[in-house]
């Protein structure tokens, strides 16, 4: 059966940018959140993101487009920050995945220039 891509926005707390939570819906693990879009802002030099694993076991949180490659252990909440200058301008819609897992659904964190 075909998953259904989840675009569920989670609220970003202050000093998040974004937010992802990793959690198994109808027996698909997902990364739910991004929603939205995220703009760099002038004088502004990172993006804040906050990865929380609500799984089980480990779950890899991965962004090629931003260099981003980490593991979270369950229950683990962690705060990523990409540097301005690690972001692919060309690209405006970053998949985010699970690079421990290749079947996990995947999300999408759009971001523009101001």
């Amino acid at each position: 059966s075909l998953a259904m891509v989840l675009c569920n926005t989670l609220p970003a707390q202050a000093g998040e940018d974004a937010k992802f939570v990793a959690v198994e819906k109808d027996g698909v693990k997902v990364w739910e959140g991004g929603g939205g879009t995220v703009e760099l802002k002038p004088g502004a030099k990172s993006l804040a993101l906050k990865a929380v694993n609500k799984l089980n076991a480990e779950h890899g949180f991965a962004i090629d487009t931003m260099k981003v490659k980490e593991v979270l252990k369950p229950g683990e909440e962690k705060t990523i920050t990409v540097p301005f200058e690690n972001i692919d301008r060309t690209v405006t819609e970053h998949r985010v995945y699970c690079h421990l897992h290749p079947k996990h659904e995947p999300a999408t964190l759009k971001v523009k220039a101001k």
